[in-house]
């Protein structure tokens, strides 16, 4: 199985709609020209935008993972970024192929296009493959850039699941990249806002600020169930059998996640 673990165990930062400054043009994949998102860098993928599954808006874009190695879409222009400054990559994506796997790729480099070069590892590159699941998921990681870098290339980086099983496609949805210093005050507080039982029977309730979907999942990362629901809205965990589960709790722009003991 796929293991995700900053989708079980990593507190996402709380964001709030017109809060921060995205840096990526054409984010949610709104706009396109003979195939191809505006704005972006595709050359090599295979990508189609989709009007029937999306997250917001009205379209987003598959990605379809290679045969060998992988394939990597990034924004059209680099990213200028201040040394010391904390940015946010963030967005949503829905793997729910058996022949494809996802992860975040960022880049700080020393200079814009190709005259740069990569300054090597950071946060911003997920260590782990998205997990299979039914419904979209939010993913979040923060950085200081790498010493010498001038620019960030945000990138989307997709693979096959096996060697043998290739040709899936995962969709994206609303990537944001931002000077995490432009969130308001209090929408970094989402952690402390969800209020929740820790030990459980038949139902649980979650007090949280918004609308959000609550998936529970197994301590080995096997997803039981998939629920968008409003604050203090019943879920059943009646058929879930005794032990320790993972809850997290994502709305429109934050993360967060819970372990629960079902009796």
């Amino acid at each position: 199985m796929k293991k995700f673990y900053t989708l079980l165990f990593f507190l996402a930062i709380a964001l709030t709609a017109n809060a921060q400054t995205n840096l990526i043009t054409n984010a949610g994949f709104e706009t396109w020209t003979a195939g191809l998102p505006d704005s972006w860098f595709t050359t090599g993928s295979t990508v189609a935008q989709s009007t029937t599954v999306y997250r917001s808006g009205a379209s987003s874009i598959g990605l379809t993972s290679p045969a060998t190695s992988n394939k990597t879409i990034s924004p059209t222009t680099d990213t200028p970024v201040t040394a010391g400054v904390t940015y946010v990559f963030s967005g949503w994506y829905l793997d729910n192929s058996t022949s494809a796997r996802f992860r975040y790729w960022n880049q700080f480099r020393t200079a814009a296009g190709t005259t740069g070069t990569d300054t090597g590892g950071n946060p911003l590159q997920g260590t782990e493959y998205s997990v299979d699941s039914p419904s979209w998921q939010f993913f979040t990681a923060e950085a200081v850039p790498n010493p010498t870098s001038t620019v960030a290339r945000p990138g989307l980086r997709i693979y096959a699941e096996t060697a043998t099983a290739s040709g899936g496609v995962i969709y994206f949805d609303d990537i944001m990249f931002f000077d995490k210093s432009t969130l308001r005050v209090d929408a970094k507080d989402f952690d402390n806002q969800i209020k929740m039982a820790t030990v459980v029977s038949d139902v649980l309730r979650i007090q949280m600020p918004s609308r959000a979907t609550v998936n529970i999942y197994s301590v080995d990362g096997k997803l039981f169930s998939s629920n968008r629901v409003n604050s203090n809205e019943a879920i059943s965990t009646q058929s879930l059998a005794k032990g320790i589960y993972l809850v997290t709790i994502q709305n429109d722009y934050a993360k967060t996640s819970r372990k629960i003991i079902k009796n």
